[in-house]
């Protein structure tokens, strides 16, 4: 059986004639990668692969990787959109309890009071707060992840409770 992974970003555009990309984070992980280390990369189409750090270079917020056996432009331009992921035990644990990892909140039921409104689909971060990507009946809906609108949030029993009055009277 593999081992579970997290993906820590997306790989962009190459970078140069030798191989390299730009990679895009999705969180702290990407920072800590370096020359060694293993990241599973699942393209856009085909089969994911395991791949081999050989170079970094850039900033924390935008590196740069070099990768064995990707040695050119064109074959760095075959991974622009894939996206990077590590075993599950690379991830180190958060130290804020008000923060949660998107994989935790990705398919918790959300209600609206008592009204079951969808599961969350996806997370988009924002500079102000992130928010939630509800499937709702109607269609998919965003709801602020603030303590304002989350009355009652329970990861571990994957259900999180929105204000009842949040989306109005007329809401999905």
């Amino acid at each position: 059986m593999r081992p579970a992974t997290v993906v820590i970003g997306t790989i962009g555009r190459p970078h140069g004639t030798g191989g390299a990309v730009h990679a895009r984070p999705s969180g702290p992980t990407l920072a800590t990668l370096g020359p060694g280390d293993e990241v599973e990369v699942r393209p856009r189409e085909g089969e994911p692969r395991t791949l081999v750090v050989t170079g970094r270079s850039g900033m924390d917020r935008s590196p740069i990787l070099a990768f064995a056996g990707i040695g050119d432009r064109a074959a760095a331009g075959e991974l622009t959109g894939a996206v990077l992921a590590v075993v599950e035990d690379r991830v180190r644990g958060l130290d804020d309890p008000d923060t949660f990892f998107v994989r935790d909140l990705v398919g918790c039921e959300v209600l609206l009071g008592d009204r079951p409104l969808g599961p969350v689909t996806e997370v988009f971060s924002g500079p102000a707060n992130d928010a939630l990507q509800v499937a709702a009946e109607g269609g998919p809906v965003l709801l602020p992840f603030t303590a304002d609108a989350v009355i009652d949030l329970d990861v571990p029993g994957r259900r999180i409770v929105v204000r009842p009055d949040l989306l109005g009277d007329d809401g999905p």
